[in-house]
């Protein structure tokens, strides 16, 4: 809830500062919000991992590069995303059972270049763009079972600084209504981690393990002035 106090707030002040153009121009600067679902999966997928669901809320900050809604944009949409998983193994009441719970917190800062198909009150775009994951925090714990009884650990915030797993590629396809003096944007957006999978050996079960990438398909609704 800070982290969505904290947005609407910024998009008043900005609203404020865009008040100061002529209603009688064009205006480049556009000031919204946005909010949505979204499903992480991975890729390819794990055993016994179904996508993790979660939300995510943020702003929309765009510049478009010509005096008309038709054409290039650029656009920074900072956004706060939470999100939370529950896997089990093994049958419940049963030796040989595990069950893990995980709540992640992140901001990323995506930064794009849209392109608007046409100028009229509906105008469908697509745009492309790279996402740094600023900062994120996991919860996890879990419960297993074995010969010698149940047992849990975990249950700690972390704070998850790896550079490896910063960076995201995004491409996405929307439409944006005008509805008065607002413009509703709808967009279909997809998100690939571009660090690759990684293939471990472990040597002492002499298995291989792969370390998945994360693919993650975002739904997003907002108001633009």
């Amino acid at each position: 809830m800070k982290q969505f106090s904290f947005t609407i707030t910024w998009i008043i002040i900005l609203q404020t500062v865009a008040s100061g153009q002529s209603a009688d121009t064009f205006r480049r600067w556009h000031f919204g919000a946005m909010a949505g679902p979204n499903f992480t999966i991975y890729v390819p997928k794990s055993a016994n991992f179904d996508a993790v669901t979660g939300l995510m809320t943020g702003a929309d900050i765009g510049y478009s590069l010509q005096n008309s809604p038709k054409g290039w944009s650029l656009h920074f949409q900072p956004y706060f995303g939470a999100s939370r998983s529950s896997t089990e193994f093994g049958t419940k009441g049963t030796e040989s059972y595990s069950k893990s719970k995980s709540k992640t917190r992140t901001i990323n800062l995506p930064l794009l270049v849209r392109y608007t198909i046409t100028g009229g009150k509906v105008r469908p775009f697509a745009e492309i763009g790279s996402v740094w994951n600023a900062w994120s925090r996991w919860y996890f714990k879990s419960t297993i079972c074995d010969n010698a009884g149940c047992y849990d650990f975990g249950g700690d915030w972390e704070t998850v600084s790896n550079n490896d797993h910063r960076f995201s590629a995004l491409m996405s396809a929307g439409v944006q209504v005008d509805v008065g003096k607002v413009t509703i944007p709808v967009t279909v957006r997809v998100l690939q981690l571009l660090k690759k999978k990684e293939t471990i050996y472990e040597p002492v079960s002499g298995v291989e393990y792969t370390i998945p990438t994360v693919r993650t398909i975002q739904v997003t609704a907002g108001l633009t002035f």
